[in-house]
């Protein structure tokens, strides 16, 4: 995987490309390979105009312009690296494209660029919620390779193009769509997880998803509608409603053939609130800073499934419709 594109500009899109720049740069295997940013505001449009203006802005002392990023480790030291933009060449010529935008972009994103692709790229969809899988044209869904990759890893965005990696965690990729290379996955397990290790590939990456949506769907509209920490969603006055919107999801898990048990899942979502206690969740960030939230993408998902299945979901429900009131 030589021609490595990452899609987004955020607080994940940075963390990777951060990462695995680091790693071209300093790891003789990768020194051959090169790396593009396309700005997920810039999808439509990838000739040299699309350069983002140099307008400065400065963040904790450090003047830089959008020709460069600032990275702040978990140890607290600052990176600033360039931004080597995507061009129409390196579309065509990419072997590997992670997508690390908001579940509602994905779409637009690819079909912004289906047109340019090569066939059999590893394409990774980097976002919160499901349900994106079935948005893409079945153009995509022949030709490409289409992975998941889940992360537990805290990264801020403080201002354009400046993020802070604030808490260590871990990620699991694995195939969505497509037919299976061990070759590729192999390949983009061990570019991964040598960037930012650890990195797993998982046979089966639909439980994995699951239990993400099943947590997202208890944190992110509690922290975003009552405008509290992560933390605060284990005090006693939102066990109630944590217990009916995970047994829902149970539910509706079950209706799609996914085992859920809804014991363990008290608990790690208790322990994912503790561990990211002073987080700021996405979603509440979202609604904080005016932004289009991934609603429709996780209590809306279980909303819609239970249609589907005729199982009534009322409690995530009334988590979609409140939060897509605030949005």
């Amino acid at each position: 995987m030589k021609n490595i594109i990452i899609v987004g500009q955020g607080a994940i899109g940075l963390l990777w490309y951060h990462h695995i720049l680091q790693l071209i740069n300093n790891h003789g295997d990768y020194n051959e390979a090169r790396l593009h940013l396309l700005p997920s505001k810039r999808i439509d449009s990838t000739s040299p105009s699309a350069k983002p203006r140099s307008n400065k802005t400065s963040t904790n002392q450090i003047t830089m312009s959008y020709d460069q990023y600032s990275f702040t480790d978990h140890n607290g030291l600052v990176h600033q690296g360039k931004i080597n933009y995507a061009q129409t060449e390196d579309i065509e010529q990419a072997d590997l494209i992670i997508f690390c935008v908001k579940a509602f972009q994905i779409s637009l994103a690819l079909d912004n660029i289906a047109n340019k692709l090569k066939s059999n790229i590893t394409i990774v969809l980097a976002h919160n919620g499901m349900g994106t899988l079935s948005e893409l044209s079945q153009n995509i869904i022949k030709h490409q390779n289409i992975y998941a990759l889940l992360t537990t890893h805290g990264c801020l965005r403080s201002a354009p193009f400046t993020v802070t990696h604030t808490g260590v965690g871990s990620t699991d990729i694995g195939l969505l769509s497509g037919v299976p290379n061990l070759a590729q996955q192999e390949s983009l397990t061990k570019l991964l997880n040598t960037a930012l290790p650890q990195v797993t590939f998982h046979q089966e990456i639909n439980k994995k998803q699951w239990l993400k949506l099943a947590i997202n769907c208890v944190i992110n509209p509690l922290t975003a509608i009552n405008d509290i920490s992560n933390g605060e969603i284990n005090n006693a006055e939102y066990s109630s409603t944590i217990l009916i919107l995970l047994e829902e999801v149970v539910a509706v898990a079950d209706a799609e053939k996914v085992n859920l048990d809804l014991a363990d899942l008290k608990i790690i979502v208790k322990n994912v609130a503790q561990a990211t206690a002073k987080n700021s969740s996405s979603m509440r960030c979202d609604i904080t800073e005016k932004r289009t939230s991934e609603i429709d993408y996780i209590n809306g998902y279980i909303h819609r499934l239970g249609i589907k299945h005729k199982l009534a979901t009322p409690e995530n429900t009334k988590m979609w419709q409140a939060v897509s009131a605030l949005s």
